[in-house]
Parts: C-alpha cells; structure tokens; sequence
C-alpha cells in the first residue's frame, strides 16, 4: 500500500492527460451505433461501483504486454477481476475485513507467500518460489530504485493481492458458520454407506416406435411448465446460421510450392553456411546428434544410410514440403559423468553479472589458482546437495538436461575441458569428467527447409471474390437456405447460442472473427433473417493465411427468462416422448415378477450391478440413472420392483444383497460432513455473491 501511494503522489499530470484524452474519444465516438454514450467510459458497474475502461486497458497493459496469451482470455481474466474485486470489497468492509499493511507484505515477500506471487516467481523448472528474485525486487522497493515498469506491476499486484487474500476471509468466515446436527449425520451416513446388489432388465424406449406415441401441443407446454427451472436463462443468446467458403490449395499451389522447393535444394546442397541459408529460408537447424528414433520414419532409413552434405526431398510430411540436409555424423555416449558451478540469473544484469564471475572462476581453475570442487563448494548456487559434493551430478543419460546444457556436454565438451553454458537458469561453468558408450549408437545433426502447403495469394483472393459476390445476392436467411438446396457443394451450419460478450462460436471457434460476428448479431439493427453486409475472415492461427470466408445471418433471438416452446420444442418433445413411451411400458411390466420372463419379451439381457448406495452418480452398465440408485435403496432383498421411469429405458431391479452401515462414530463424520459442506459453500461463494450484486455489463461496447 506504501508503494500504491508513492506512484499516486504525483499522479495528476497522467490523470488530466487521460482524461482529457477519453473526453476526446468520447466527443467522437458519441454519435457511434456502438460507441460509449456521451461523458460515459463505464466497462462494468458493480452496485454502483464504476469500473473506467481506460482502467482496465491500463492494467491489461501492465500484465500482458508482451504476452502470447490469448486476448479474450486475458480480458475474460480481467474483468473478472475487477468484478470480483468490488463485490469483495463492498462484502469485507460490511463485515470489518481488512488486510494491514504487515500481512500484505508477508503474502508478498514472507513465509505466507500468495498463490499470486507463487505463479508469478516460480523456478519453471522446480515449481518453488524464486526468493532470491523477491529479494531483490523488495531490495530495489526499499531503495526507490524498482524500474517503472515493474513498479506499475507491483502497484496493481498489491491490489490483486488485497482481493485475493480478502476472498479467503470471506471464504474463511463463511466456512466457519456450518454445523451438522446428528440426524443429518445419521441419515448422510445411511445413504453413503447402505450399498446394494441388484440384478436388472433395461427396456430401452426405442423399443417402441416413435409412431406409437403423439405428442402434443399441450403435452409440451406441460412440460415445459413443471420444468421451467431446467429452461430459463439468466441473458439473452443469439444464434446465427453461416455458410464457410474454405480456402484451400489448388493442384497449381501446390505445384508451385514444390518447384520453389526443388530450386532451394539446389542452392541447399551448395551452401557453405548452413546456419545462414536456413535462417533465411525459414528452415530450422539443430546442433544435437539425434538417434535413428527420433528421425521420422519417411527419411530415417535415407539419413542414415547416405553420406554426409547430401540433401534429402523435397517430401511431403505434415502438410509441408520438406527437404533435410545431412550435416554431420558421430556416435552418440548413453551417459556422461559432469560437473558444474552455476550462477543463478534472471535479468540481462544478472545474466551479465553471472557471465564475469564464471568467466572469473574458469581462470582461477585453468591457471591451478584453485580447484573446481573448492570453488563450486563456495560459488555455486544450485542445489544444496550437488554444491556440498563439489559440483559433481554423477552420470546422466540422454536428455536429462535442459537442451544447451546437454548439448554441450554430450556432443561439443571435450573431457576434463572448462566450458561456460548459458541457460534458463543462469550461467554454468561446466566440465565433462567421463562418458559411457553402452549401445554405440550413431546421431546424425540435420538442418531442414520447410514449406508449407497452403493456399496462394491469389487463390485466397479468388475465394474471396465468390464469397463477395454470394453474399451481394443473398440477403436473408431462406436465400442462403434455397443457395444450399441447389447447390450441393455448400453447407449450412448453425451455431449454438451464445451471449453478447462471448468470443467463441460453436465450430468456428473462438478470436476476434468469431467476436466480430457476435458484434453483429447483436447490434440493435440487426433482425432474424438478417444476412451480414460484411464476409468474415478467419485465418490460420499457425500460418496467417485466409483459411475460411464465413456469409452469417441471424438465425434467433432467445430471450432472457423462461424459453419461448418454439426454440425448445426440438428438445422436449423428446423427452415428453419418452415420458409417453415409459408410461406404456410400465403399463405393460406392472406386476411382472420375474426378470427372465421379462428379458425373453423384450430381448434384453438380465444384468447385475454392485454396491449402489443412495448416492450413487453413475451406476456400471446403466450410466446417470438416479432413480434406479433410489430404488435400490429400498426394494425389498429378493423382490422384483415396480417398473423405474429412467433417463434412458424403464429398469426392472431385484435386490439379492444389501449392506447396511456399521455404528457411526457421530462426533468424526460430523466434522467430515461439516467440512465437505463448508468447502462446497466456500467454492460456490463467489458465485453466489455475483447472482447477488446489480452487475451492469458495459463489454460489448468497447471490444
């Protein structure tokens, strides 16, 4: 909270340029269809509590510059962030929570590390919490000498960190309210530990043909009545049916693509820099000697047999043209005996740092000044047990290194030779004391060319003229429908409902498109049957080229609250089906007793299951069927029941064995039970908070 203030001191200058910015965008965007309305930039509002979007842009900023995370996800991360920050705070000032200014920097830098900040500074490669980078970031904290950018992610961080560890008091005090009386106790136990073995016959009901049952209006509406918990929704959905023009290669792309290939190859056999030719031709080289297998199976028997500089390809392998060059050859060791000192770094100063002083203790040990496991003993800084041992991590095979460790010690390094190694972990200084040849296998080191098989420019921009000229005459949804029906070669497909601030469409996936179409779909302008002005563009997320041209139109509109009978019926009228056909069927069985009589009617088998408690959520051999684990419960041992209306068939059970729960030690399974339920209540206590709080969601309008 100190460091908040620091960076708020002097903050007016950046708030009247921000703000007088967002009056500027908001002057222009104001008369926008989708714009933010005038003197409003509100990103959600929380019982009242505002969220400004250039507050969320700025912590966006802050976490994910840089990033490769996915930008949805991380705005999906944000504002649940900021949404779940104001309603706990609102909760932990109403109940006198707080978190002083000692705890939050134990949570920080302390023995009670946040969850946060154990993310965040972890070792990758040994999940534990990097202190001696906290240390140094507290250090620079202390002294006023933090970089900006890291100060900016320090501030918001502090905040993160108030909310999380305010949510577990919350979560805490709520835990804290439970108790179990000894009835529920008694009966709890009863129905977890009361198990049954039954025999049972299963009538599916597609037994009897759909034709022998009707279903009406009326039939459906009743349904729909006694199950309106099952059919209401909290927001409006959208849905669209779309057509997708797919780009792929034609025979002439393809052919092209290998006639460059070919003539690279020529160039490949000749160059003299192989590093060079395949940086520049967007190949790939790796320094390891790797085995026959790890080479793939349609080169391997050529690499290995063929002499050194000769260029295999071009071939075909994983949707490419590839050609492989053969660089070099040697009899790879099973093991090799190494020892190291490493200097841990993280930064480029560290790096830097680490650098000089390994460059320092190579001299020391080649002039005899000192020797390697005196100075590893007092300079390295990895494990603890590898350093009391001189350095020294004994024989290891191939791979268990990380790769420019590896690579050096089993391929470059000559024996008893010092070589300084750079990795993710800091600066090694390393030395190879033996090797091991056991199988006296051959690697081979190979550059590769790749060249994609994808769609040329103008491929993509032929599809794209149909798809232009396709949409120009069809403008609504029965266009796109009778397009279909007379032209065998398109499809049209329907997306399943989605909300205004998703990103994500069925089967087209998720990223800006698929949010753009969503955009359109909700627009106030836009109506079922509506067909988009606009042909969407989806690329290839691997290799940036225009994959798919997807024609959208608006396929419905559903509502908030209880499902208009119209947008349900394809699903209920199933269900009300086989309530019809149940009822048949257990007209049919009522008083049956006995299972074989049964099972030869209706050409099923008699089957068992075991140890069905009340409880029970999938029962082997009938799936989900909660009604059969409830009568099994209570059918009398050696008796047929009643026939049992399942999700999938009517069920026949005859219990043959039971066993009941022995004497329950009342005070232990209440604080079991107690503790299960207070965790369910503890997880499901965000959730319940946000079904709670007047929650305006104002996403739409800015991304």
């Amino acid at each position: 909270m100190a460091l908040i203030g620091k960076i708020r001191k002097n903050s007016w200058l950046l708030v009247v340029a921000i703000g007088l910015a967002l009056a500027a965008f908001v002057i222009m965007d104001m008369t926008g269809q989708a714009g933010p309305t005038a003197g409003s930039m509100t990103l959600v509002e929380v019982d009242g509590k505002k969220v400004d979007y250039s507050q969320f842009q700025n912590a966006e900023r802050i976490l994910y510059t840089g990033s490769t995370v996915d930008v949805f996800s991380r705005r999906n991360y944000l504002y649940n962030y900021f949404v779940d920050r104001a309603i706990v705070e609102e909760e932990a000032d109403a109940n006198g929570l707080k978190v002083p200014v000692p705890e939050l920097m134990d949570r920080q830098f302390g023995t009670n590390i946040s969850p946060l900040i154990q993310q965040r500074f972890s070792n990758p490669q040994t999940g534990l919490v990097d202190r001696v980078q906290l240390n140094s970031i507290k250090q620079a904290i202390d002294n006023g000498t933090l970089t900006p950018s890291l100060m900016e992610l320090w501030a918001h961080q502090e905040n993160e960190l108030i909310a999380e560890r305010l949510t577990e008091k919350l979560t805490t005090l709520v835990g804290q309210g439970f108790y179990t009386p000894t009835w529920m106790v008694e009966q709890t136990n009863l129905d977890q530990a009361k198990r049954t073995d039954f025999t049972f016959v299963a009538i599916p009901y597609d037994q009897i043909p759909n034709n022998d049952v009707s279903v009406s209006d009326s039939d459906l509406k009743k349904y729909l009545s006694e199950h309106k918990s099952d059919f209401e929704q909290e927001e409006e959905t959208r849905s669209v049916d779309f057509i997708s023009f797919n780009v792929l290669p034609t025979k002439g792309d393809s052919m092209k693509l290998r006639d460059d290939m070919v003539n690279l190859i020529e160039e490949f056999k000749i160059s003299d820099n192989d590093t060079l030719f395949v940086d520049n031709n967007y190949g790939s080289l790796d320094f390891a000697y790797v085995k026959k297998d790890l080479v793939s199976p349609v080169i391997a028997d050529s690499v290995f047999a063929l002499p050194e500089g000769t260029v295999i390809g071009p071939y075909i392998e994983g949707g490419a043209y590839n050609a492989v060059k053969i660089r070099d050859r040697m009899v790879v060791p099973d093991s090799v005996h190494v020892r190291h000192i490493l200097r841990r770094a993280q930064t480029l100063e560290e790096y830097q740092a680490a650098q000089r002083t390994v460059d320092s203790l190579k001299n020391l040990i080649e002039s005899g000044v000192h020797t390697f496991d005196s100075l590893a003993f007092n300079f390295s800084q990895g494990a603890t047990s590898v350093t009391f041992n001189g350095g020294d991590l004994g024989f290891y095979g191939l791979g268990g290194f990380v790769k420019p460790f590896n690579d050096v010690v089993f391929y470059e390094a000559e024996l008893n030779t010092l070589y300084p190694v750079i990795t993710e972990f800091g600066v090694h200084l390393v030395e190879v004391l033996d090797r091991k040849f056991i199988t006296n296998e051959e690697g081979v080191q190979l550059a590769y060319l790749t060249s994609p098989i994808v769609p040329s420019q103008e491929t993509q921009d032929s599809i794209y003229e149909i798809a232009l000229e396709f949409v120009g005459t069809h403008r609504d949804i029965e266009s796109l429908r009778s397009a279909v029906l007379e032209d065998p070669s398109l499809t049209l497909q329907s997306s399943a409902p989605f909300e205004i601030n998703d990103f994500t469409i069925s089967t087209l996936g998720s990223g800006q498109t698929s949010r753009d179409i969503i955009r359109w779909a909700f627009d106030p302008s836009t109506e079922p049957g509506d067909v988009s002005p606009e042909v969407f563009i989806y690329q290839d997320q691997a290799l940036y080229y225009n994959n798919k041209y997807v024609i959208t139109a608006l396929k419905q509109i559903l509502p908030a609250g209880l499902a208009r009978l119209d947008d349900v019926r394809p699903t209920i009228e199933g269900l009300v089906r086989n309530q019809k056909k149940a009822a048949l069927l257990k007209q049919e069985l009522a008083g049956v007793t006995d299972l074989n009589v049964v099972a030869t009617q209706y050409d099923v088998s008699i089957d068992t299951a075991r140890g069905v408690s009340f409880v029970t959520d999938f029962i082997s051999g009938l799936g989900e069927e909660p009604a059969v684990a409830a009568h099994a419960y209570q059918v009398p041992l050696d008796q047929v029941s009643a026939p049992i209306e399942g999700t999938r068939a009517v069920y026949l059970i005859k219990p043959f064995n039971r066993t009941e729960p022995a004497q329950a030690n009342i005070a232990s399974l209440r604080s079991s039970y107690t503790n299960q339920i207070a965790s369910q209540a503890k997880a499901g206590l965000m959730q319940s908070l946000r079904k709670q709080a007047k929650i305006k969601d104002n996403r739409y309008i800015y991304y």
